[in-house]
């Protein structure tokens, strides 16, 4: 009977997880077993790396495949969201410059561009009267009270909206088009 502690599999495990994810081509299996198609696999990144093809996972090896699978996750992760952060009870008035109007006057001309009657407008860090004009159209549209300021409840239906109308950018779904395109207008 032997007392003697079989070596852990963790770190091969968490090698084929990142070559999996940095070489998904390889098509590597994930059984903590350091053999010929790990071997091959580093031997493989290692050359795409310019390190020695020598299939051993040494220092250099790791901390290359370390920097490259975490530049990787964050590529197929979903993007970071964004809070836009307002104090208890502030409310962005007529006339206030603040940094988070351009973010709300990039949205709206977003969603001008997806809705038939909502006001255009400019971005320019102010809430100016286009800005207010196009914040109570959607206040109107979402049974806010119409005050063209901006309040978390105004932040809440904007954000909201945006997504459900702009979704992940490319132009799919979750795409609503409510708005005549150009042609449509003439």
């Amino acid at each position: 009977m032997s007392f003697a502690k079989t070596p852990e599999p963790a770190p091969i495990h968490d090698l084929q997880t990142m070559l999996r994810i940095v070489l998904p081509e390889q098509g590597l299996g994930r059984d903590g077993i350091y053999g010929n198609e790990t071997h091959e696999a580093v031997k493989n990144y290692q050359a795409s790396q310019g390190l020695p093809q020598n299939g051993v996972t040494d220092q250099a090896t790791w901390d290359a495949l370390v920097k490259d699978y975490e530049h990787a996750l964050v590529l197929q992760a979903e993007a970071a969201p964004l809070q836009i952060i307002l104090q208890p009870f502030q409310v962005l008035e007529r006339g206030s410059k603040n940094l988070h109007v351009y973010l709300v006057q990039g949205m709206l001309m977003a969603l001008s561009q997806l809705y038939y009657d909502m006001p255009e407008l400019l971005v320019t860090g102010t809430l100016d009267e286009p800005t207010a004009n196009a914040l109570l159209w959607l206040q109107k549209a979402g049974d806010l009270p119409e005050t063209g300021t901006l309040d978390k409840h105004t932040w809440r239906h904007l954000a909201a909206q945006y997504r459900l109308m702009v979704g992940d950018g490319t132009g799919s779904f979750p795409v609503r088009r409510t708005q005549r395109t150009t042609a449509e207008r003439r």
